[in-house]
């Protein structure tokens, strides 16, 4: 039997997307994509929380099409998918709005929220494994709440992704 797995690949990780993606297996995977250079533009306009809170998620759906276009398909539910699919989140979050508004929630708490309403593991790619800034300030409070197990690994060490799934698979 195949875990289900909610995948965050980090924006900061767009120039090696493609092969990133390509060593997800063919599994249920929902992909949250993170919001990288597109979040940067929303952090540096100093806007409001409120105001940069959506449209940091507006810049993980600009991130989450880029990614699309590797052949991944989208979808705006939060539901277990059939194959590797990539979440656009912004309806999601508006419909269920679970999270504070403010810089202290990025798309890692996003996808440690999603995780555990799919009572899924959970595993995030970023650029490094390690780093006091490695996840956003929210991350533990929403990880502990949502009970589901976690890993972080270096989507810049070649093989890593797959590795993992190979690991874990049942």
């Amino acid at each position: 039997m195949t875990e289900v797995t909610v995948l965050k690949i980090g924006g900061s990780l767009m120039d090696a997307a493609e092969n990133i993606l390509a060593e997800i297996p063919a599994s249920p995977t929902l992909i949250v994509p993170g919001g990288g250079v597109f979040a940067d533009f929303v952090r540096a306009e100093r806007l409001d929380d409120e105001t940069a809170h959506w449209k940091a998620i507006e810049a993980m759906e600009k991130y989450g099409r880029f990614l699309s276009t590797y052949g991944y398909p989208v979808t705006h539910e939060l539901k277990i998918p059939d194959e590797p699919t990539i979440l656009l989140p912004k309806y999601i979050l508006q419909k269920e709005d679970p999270l504070p508004h403010t810089w202290d929630v990025t798309s890692d708490s996003i996808a440690a929220w999603a995780a555990g309403v799919l009572k899924c593991r959970l595993l995030i790619i970023k650029s490094t494994e390690s780093g006091d800034d490695l996840v956003d300030p929210e991350f533990a409070s929403v990880l502990a709440q949502s009970g589901v197990t976690t890993e972080i690994i270096n989507g810049r060490a070649f093989g890593s992704v797959r590795r993992y799934f190979e690991a874990t698979r049942l």
